[in-house]
């Protein structure tokens, strides 16, 4: 299946971000505990900073809100890009294209996320689901899936 293409329009604030996951998306893999952040990936810095030339980008995490901080000043470091802790727990877009980068533990509309974990949903749940049941170990389970 093709994607369509979701050009800006000061009509759709979503259509004007593009939303990166930071652990195993931008870094390498590996835990975080304590706050440890990985090395990027390799290329993610170019992907981040060539986006950023074109959307409004925020990094996401399901990090707790203590350590964005760190998470911010790993892009800044990285990057070379302004990035910040979003202060606004209402916010529901961000809109600022060619920066800063906003870090946040939301997901903010975007026309598109980039996530390790994703599972891309094409409107055929049985296809989806089979996808899931396979990425959470459901598909070795012996007899009926559980509720």
């Amino acid at each position: 299946m093709t994607r369509s293409v979701i050009a800006p329009s000061p009509d759709s604030p979503a259509s004007q971000a593009v939303g990166l996951d930071l652990d195993g998306t931008l870094t390498q893999p590996g835990p975080w505990l304590g706050g440890r952040i990985g090395l990027p990936q390799p290329g993610a810095i170019e992907a981040l900073r060539t986006i950023a030339e074109h959307r409004a980008v925020f990094v996401y995490t399901a990090r707790p809100r203590r350590w964005l901080p760190e998470v911010a000043d790993w892009v800044t470091w990285y990057s070379g890009l302004a990035a910040f802790v979003d202060p606004d727990p209402e916010r529901a877009y961000w809109t600022s294209v060619g920066g800063p980068i906003l870090v946040t533990s939301t997901k903010l509309g975007a026309a598109c996320y980039v996530d390790d974990r994703a599972v891309h949903h094409t409107g055929d749940w049985d296809s989806t689901l089979a996808v899931v049941t396979r990425a959470i170990g459901l598909d070795h389970v012996a007899g009926p899936v559980p509720a």
